[in-house]
């Protein structure tokens, strides 16, 4: 990214994934066992759209954290193209990268949504050199990562993310697709910071 982007997205407040996770946690559980409406215990209205967002952004950020060994911070920027910035330091320096989300919603929602309808979606991206794209694959079911084609993709990179678990206590990151060695990463949803 150029230079007046890089400074614009210094300003912006990060957040720690682990603790924004850790603490979220201790309010889902608490929701969980309430009267709550699943719409809302889910995060599917209008109004937890964003509090939805940071916590899938909380999600990515914490696994590319636990795969690269690093803490990868995130904040949101709704002002842009892109859903969110990760920031990370590697030997004293500095990285920063936009990162869209998309989200493969549950079939109860939309029993035809999938992740190649969402690949040919970002096909529109045609100058996103720069731009980390990062699907919560949030489906029960299995994901074949060797099924995934992403001819025209022009991304920085391409990853999926998913439950592992029932309760959402293991999570699998997979990716970089844009690479010919893409693999998979488990780890774990943070019950404390």
């Amino acid at each position: 990214m150029d230079l007046p982007w890089f400074r614009g997205a210094q300003k912006l407040k990060f957040h720690d994934p682990t603790r924004f996770l850790a603490d979220l946690r201790k309010i889902e559980v608490e929701v969980a066992s309430s009267q709550t409406p699943e719409r809302i215990r889910n995060l599917r209205t209008n109004g937890l759209r964003e509090a939805r967002e940071q916590r899938q952004a909380a999600l990515f950020c914490h696994g590319m954290g636990q795969r690269i060994g690093q803490t990868v911070f995130f904040a949101a920027n709704e002002d842009q193209d892109y859903d969110f910035v990760a920031c990370w330091v590697v030997e004293g320096k500095q990285h920063m990268a936009p990162v869209q989300l998309k989200e493969v919603v549950p079939q109860s929602l939309n029993p035809l949504a999938t992740i190649e309808s969402i690949v040919a979606g970002l096909e529109k991206y045609s100058d996103s050199a720069g731009l980390i794209v990062a699907v919560h694959l949030n489906q029960a079911g299995r994901f074949e990562p060797g099924s995934l084609k992403l001819q025209h993709l022009r991304v920085a990179s391409f990853w999926v993310f998913a439950a592992a678990s029932p309760d959402q206590s293991q999570w699998n990151l997979w990716g970089n697709f844009t690479e010919p060695d893409a693999y998979g990463t488990r780890f774990i949803y943070p019950a404390e910071a």
